[in-house]
């Protein structure tokens, strides 16, 4: 069997797999893995442990790289739009490894409270995007040749500069739109900023993408997109700026998932969740 036969057959399972409801409940419970933490800690104290981690991850520690991790998405998407699929290869490696790194650094922190932490839940569901996205690198489904796209289908491209850019002092939860501060925050570092942006360049190609990669990576951003809504806008009020600059993880994550779901037929598009085998509408 070649190869172009083995990666078919492995995408025509990805993209079977994918459609079948049961597999969305299975992912969500990995988010309810408990979190580590070397000093151990009471179940009760959750949320600040969450909040200690998430506030100075690891992948904090490397400041010089925050302006890097601005610049280099900006120059992929660029040149998507300008060479098309002469860069596919370099952009669906970069997703894939910028996954794969926020996986391992985002999710894990050395704290003074809880000694080295580690929120597995996060991981788990990250690492299940990530490898989705190693296999887009191999199967190379994407197709990002330029195409004309109606005029509604770019309404997430604000909403994808706001997450890019991410107003914010991250000390003071507050608004701060420096022009230093936007251009060397951390968001080009971060799962919650970073995914409205990429969900927002597959959907300006959709239909001619991975669509079991768009589902999967989709689905992830509605659950952090979520629980995100849930403590900054009720548990933590104080913090609202946090939660307004995480709308568009999802509201692009909802966007995405549902137009991922659209069965393509024959120039158009007709909603077709979860099974193949829906009768189309006549």
């Amino acid at each position: 069997m070649s190869t172009k036969s083995v990666v078919e057959r492995i995408q025509g399972k990805l993209d079977t797999v994918t459609k079948r409801w049961w597999l969305y409940p299975l992912i969500l419970l990995l988010f309810f893995i408990p979190s580590y933490a070397s000093k151990g800690y009471d179940q009760r104290e959750s949320l600040d442990l969450i909040g200690q981690a998430l506030s100075d991850p690891l992948i904090y520690t490397f400041p010089v790289l925050m302006p890097i991790a601005k610049a280099i998405p900006a120059v992929l998407i660029a040149g998507l739009i300008v060479l098309g699929n002469r860069i596919r290869r370099v952009f669906n490696g970069y997703v894939a490894f910028l996954y794969v790194a926020l996986a391992c650094l985002q999710t894990t922190a050395q704290t003074g409270t809880y000694g080295f932490v580690l929120l597995s839940g996060n991981l788990a569901l990250v690492l299940v995007v990530a490898l989705v996205w190693i296999w887009e690198v191999v199967a190379e489904r994407n197709d990002f040749t330029p195409q004309r796209q109606p005029l509604w289908k770019w309404w997430v491209v604000p909403l994808a500069i706001v997450a890019f850019l991410a107003p914010v002092d991250a000390s003071t939860m507050s608004p701060d739109f420096s022009p230093v501060r936007l251009l060397t925050n951390e968001s080009g570092l971060t799962y919650c900023m970073m995914t409205p942006v990429i969900l927002a360049v597959l959907t300006l190609f959709h239909p001619s993408v991975n669509r079991a990669v768009l589902r999967v990576s989709s689905f992830v951003g509605i659950i952090f997109g979520a629980v995100n809504m849930a403590v900054w806008f009720f548990v933590k009020p104080s913090g609202w700026w946090m939660g307004v600059l995480h709308i568009p993880l999802l509201v692009v994550s909802v966007y995405a998932f549902v137009l991922a779901h659209l069965r393509v037929k024959r120039g158009t598009e007709e909603l077709q969740i979860w099974s193949e085998n829906r009768p189309a509408r006549s």
